[in-house]
C-alpha cells in the first residue's frame, strides 16, 4: 500500500465503506489522507494487536502469580515542607471533555448554549469564587506552593487531541488568567487513534449526512507518552523541557480533582528515594463489583512488580489480601503518581487495550487501544503506594460531584491560594481568542 488512500484501498480497510454515497466516500478518503495516511493506520493496527497480546499476557500472569500487599506508606506519617517540591515538575491531565458530566448538566436543565465551550476540568464549581473550575483551582494552588517553596515549579497541562474542545479552551483560559501566577507552563495536546473494529477496519459515523472518523484519545497514558515526543514548534519534548528547568521527578495529577494541597508535598517527600509512587485510598470493604483499580504486588517467576489491576482483570484472590500493618484491604487508585523523569525517558509504556466498548449503536463492540497511566508503576524498581484518607480527595465525574468538589475546596481554604502571586502583565486582555492567544504565547508554551 502506498502512503496515500484512494477509493479502492479505502474500500478494503474502512468498515462498510459501501454504505456511503460517492461524495461521502470521497470526503472520507480526504479525511484519512489529511490525518491518518496508510502508514499511520498500519501503525495503529500493529499497536492494537500488540495491546491485545499484552492483555492476554496479563491474564496469564495473574492466573499463576502470587499476589501480596505492596509497600504502603501512610501520607499522614510523611514529614514534608514546600521545599520538597523543588526539583519536581507537575503534570495535570485535563484532556477529558466530560460527556457524562455534560449530559447530566443538560438533564438538570442547564441550557445547551451555556455548554458551548464546556470542558470537565474548567467547568465552574458552584459557590467557589471567580467561577473557577478544578483546573483553575489546581493551577493557583501550585503557584501558591511555588511561592512558599521559593522555587519554580514547572507545570505541563495535557489536553485532548488537536482540534478538541479541551485543546482549544484550556490554553485560552490559562492565558486569560495570566497563567495563574506560574512562571513556567506548557500545554501538550495528546495524540488520538482510529477506532478499529474487531477485524481492524476503520470506523466512521454520519453527522447530518457529513462523514466523520471515529477516534479516541490515546487512553490515560497517552499524555505521559506525549511528554516524550519532540515538538518541532517548541524545540524540545515536554520531558526535556522539564529537565532543563531542573526537574528530576514528575508529579502526575488529575486536572478534574480537588485535594488537600499538603498531599503534593507528601508525594514529593515520599517519592524522593523511590523511582515510582502511586497514591491510593485504603478500602474499608472490597466487594466483587468494586470498580476501582487495585494496587497489588504481582510475584511471578522470581520477579515482583507493583501493578494496578483493573476490575475486569482482577483475580478473586486480590480481595483477600490485606495490608500487613493496618489490616486494611488493598488500596484503590486515585490516578495520582510520582516518578523519576528517567523512568519514562528510558522506558516507554506498553500498548494497552480496554475491554470491548460500544462506540456506535449497531457497530460490534471492540477494544480501544492506547497507553495506560497505570503501567508507569510496573516499570519502577523501587515503587511504593502512598495511602491517603478518603477525605483528602474528590474527583469530578457527574453533576452531583460539582458541589462536593466546591465544598471540599472551600473547606481546605483553596479559595485563598495563589491570588496574590499573579504577575502583572503589560497590555489588556480583552477575553477574545486572539487576545488570549497573544498573551498565551508570551507567557506559556503551547504547540500550534
Amino acid at each position: 500500500m502506498t502512503n496515500t488512500w484512494d477509493l479502492d484501498s479505502a474500500s478494503q480497510h474502512v468498515h462498510q465503506f459501501g454504505g456511503l454515497d460517492g461524495a461521502q466516500q470521497i470526503a472520507l478518503v480526504a479525511l484519512l489522507n489529511a490525518h491518518f495516511p496508510p502508514a499511520v493506520y498500519e501503525d495503529h493496527v500493529r499497536r492494537r494487536r500488540a495491546a491485545l497480546a499484552n492483555q492476554d499476557a496479563l491474564r496469564s500472569v495473574l492466573s499463576r502469580a502470587v499476589l501480596d500487599a505492596p509497600r504502603v506508606v501512610s501520607a499522614q506519617s510523611v514529614v514534608a515542607t514546600p521545599a520538597d517540591l523543588c526539583g519536581c515538575g507537575v503534570v495535570f491531565t485535563a484532556g477529558g471533555e466530560g460527556e457524562r458530566l455534560r449530559l447530566s448538566l443538560l438533564e438538570q436543565g442547564i441550557p445547551a448554549h451555556e455548554l458551548t465551550d464546556f470542558t470537565k476540568a474548567t467547568f465552574p464549581l458552584p459557590g467557589f469564587p471567580g467561577n473557577a473550575g478544578a483546573l483553575q483551582i489546581n493551577l493557583r494552588v501550585i503557584a501558591h506552593l511555588a511561592a512558599q517553596a521559593g522555587c519554580d515549579i514547572p507545570v505541563v497541562v495535557t489536553t485532548g487531541p488537536a482540534g478538541s474542545i479541551t485543546a482549544r479552551v484550556i490554553p485560552r483560559i490559562i492565558a486569560e488568567n495570566r497563567a495563574f501566577g506560574l512562571s513556567s507552563v506548557r500545554v501538550v495536546e495528546q495524540d488520538e487513534r482510529l477506532h478499529l473494529t474487531v477485524d481492524d477496519k476503520i470506523a466512521w459515523r454520519l453527522v447530518d449526512d457529513r462523514v466523520e472518523l471515529i477516534t479516541q484519545p490515546d487512553e490515560t497514558g497517552g499524555p505521559l507518552m506525549k511528554l516524550r515526543a519532540p515538538d518541532p514548534a517548541l524545540g524540545s519534548s515536554a520531558l526535556d523541557w522539564l529537565v532543563a528547568r531542573g526537574c528530576s521527578r514528575v508529579l502526575v495529577l488529575q486536572g478534574t480533582a480537588v485535594y488537600d494541597p499538603t498531599l503534593l508535598l507528601r508525594m514529593a517527600a515520599a517519592g524522593r528515594d523511590r523511582d515510582g509512587l502511586g497514591v491510593g485510598i485504603s478500602r474499608t470493604s472490597f466487594p466483587a463489583d468494586d470498580p476501582y483499580g487495585t494496587f497489588v504486588n504481582v510475584n511471578d517467576g522470581g520477579r515482583t512488580q507493583l501493578m494496578i489491576v483493573e476490575q475486569q482483570w482482577r483475580p478473586d484472590a486480590v480481595r483477600s489480601v490485606r495490608e500487613p500493618g493496618s489490616g486494611a484491604f488493598l488500596p484503590f487508585n486515585t490516578g495520582f503518581y510520582a516518578f523519576d523523569v528517567e523512568l519514562l525517558r528510558r522506558k516507554g509504556l506498553p500498548d494497552y487495550a480496554t475491554s470491548p466498548k460500544e462506540v456506535l449503536p449497531g457497530l460490534p463492540r471492540a477494544p480501544k487501544a492506547g497507553f495506560a497511566a497505570t503501567d508507569i508503576l510496573p516499570m519502577a524498581e523501587n515503587p511504593a503506594v502512598l495511602s491517603i484518607p478518603e477525605s483528602w480527595f474528590a474527583v469530578l465525574k457527574n453533576a452531583g460531584d460539582l458541589r462536593v468538589l466546591s465544598e471540599l475546596a472551600l473547606a481546605l481554604g483553596l479559595d485563598r491560594m495563589g491570588v496574590a502571586s499573579q504577575p502583572r502583565l503589560e497590555g489588556h486582555i480583552n477575553g477574545s481568542l486572539d487576545g488570549a492567544d497573544r498573551v498565551l504565547r508570551k507567557h506559556i508554551q503551547v504547540p500550534r
